[in-house]
């Protein structure tokens, strides 16, 4: 087996780590294997990296071949010792489960369970829909930070390359071996920074105003947008612009300078009574009345009202919001479970900024687009 060793000098935290651990004591581990099935593959490749004085220290212990698994779980849970935290991507679903089988399967303590575990990517769970509406693997967050890596290869394709290396020992082979694993080490390190978009999530916001603007969609219609501006003091490493079906938000990480822009809905909405048994329904007219109001009607001409049909028919412009801030909350059916509001008549700024945070809170909620 090798272990190489590399020293990254005058390297430390890009992100406040302390909010969720001890720096010092905390290791970040990555593993490579021939395959994802932990009870048929071959564990050949731990990869850790630590913060110290001298910067940031890598490891790896490399088996030459697949007699040499045992060998470098060995060497890795001796190395391991010292730290009380092993930091992660998607670790918790892959890395740790591997490791914890081969531990039990060689007769070893499971030595993961001493450690306090930190998966980097489910942390940045909360971000899927804000900011990797495609793909949230490692990569993905290293292409948005715009991180540059060396290594082009995924784990999946240098399975073939390790059993190349182990048939003809190849120098070229192990050093992509080295490359990538190294690089998702660091890699780690590097990507840290995403975690500041997390303080997104209720943020303080600002309001500066709104202006209304007009354009045309895909099929030339003139259609009318409304774009609230809002000033933040969180600070992200890089500007961004996130969309949903009705919502589009851009980010300068600049200044702070948040702008949310939503379309404005000409089209009737209906704003339903909640004492829907003090009405009476009128069919004919698709319409309620106080019921007191429908005794001097002949009784064919009206019934009781239901909660489907107790409602009042709104005609105007209006704004969806993602929750019941803005009143008389408004809606298209009585199904409907989105929430609309007269815009601008029942806009209120004091509310304003509590309307935007709701509204980028719908991107760390929402299941799916």
């Amino acid at each position: 087996m090798k272990t190489i060793d590399r020293t990254y000098k005058g390297v430390t935290p890009l992100y406040p780590m302390e909010r969720f651990c001890d720096p010092a004591s905390s290791l970040f581990i990555d593993i490579e294997t021939t395959g994802l099935k932990k009870e048929t593959t071959t564990l050949y490749l731990i990869g850790c990296g630590h913060y110290s004085d001298q910067g940031f220290v890598t490891r790896l212990f490399f088996a030459d071949s697949p007699d040499e698994e045992y060998d470098i779980l060995r060497q890795f849970e001796e190395y391991s010792e010292n730290f009380t935290t092993l930091i992660h991507f998607n670790g918790l679903k892959f890395d740790i489960p591997y490791l914890k089988y081969k531990a039990l399967l060689y007769d070893m303590d499971d030595f993961t369970d001493r450690f306090s575990q930190i998966d980097v990517y489910k942390m940045c769970a909360p971000l899927r829909y804000l900011l990797f509406p495609g793909s949230m693997r490692q990569k993905a967050i290293e292409s948005f930070l715009e991180i540059s890596r060396e290594d082009k290869y995924g784990g999946g394709e240098l399975i073939q390359v390790y059993k190349d290396y182990v048939a003809y020992n190849h120098e070229a082979d192990l050093s992509l071996l080295i490359t990538h694993n190294l690089e998702d080490v660091l890699g780690m390190h590097r990507i840290m920074p995403i975690l500041y978009y997390l303080d997104l999530y209720n943020v303080s916001l600002s309001f500066k105003g709104y202006r209304l603007d007009k354009y045309k969609d895909l099929y030339g219609d003139e259609c009318e947008e409304v774009i609230f501006e809002y000033i933040t003091d969180v600070f992200v490493p890089k500007s961004f612009i996130a969309k949903t079906d009705s919502m589009y938000i851009k980010f300068s990480s600049e200044n702070g300078r948040m702008l949310i822009r939503l379309p404005v809905i000409h089209d009737d909405m209906l704003l339903f009574f909640d004492n829907y048994k003090d009405y009476c329904y009128l069919p004919e007219e698709d319409t309620v009345i106080p019921r007191a109001l429908a005794g001097s009607l002949p009784k064919n001409r009206y019934q009781k009202a239901t909660r489907q049909n107790c409602c009042q028919k709104v005609t105007g412009s209006f704004l969806k919001q993602p929750a019941e801030i803005f009143y008389p909350v408004l809606k298209t059916s009585y199904k409907d479970k989105r929430k609309y509001f007269r815009f601008p008549e029942d806009f209120d700024e004091k509310t304003a900024e509590e309307f935007g945070r709701k509204l980028i809170n719908v991107f760390f909620t929402m299941k799916h687009r």
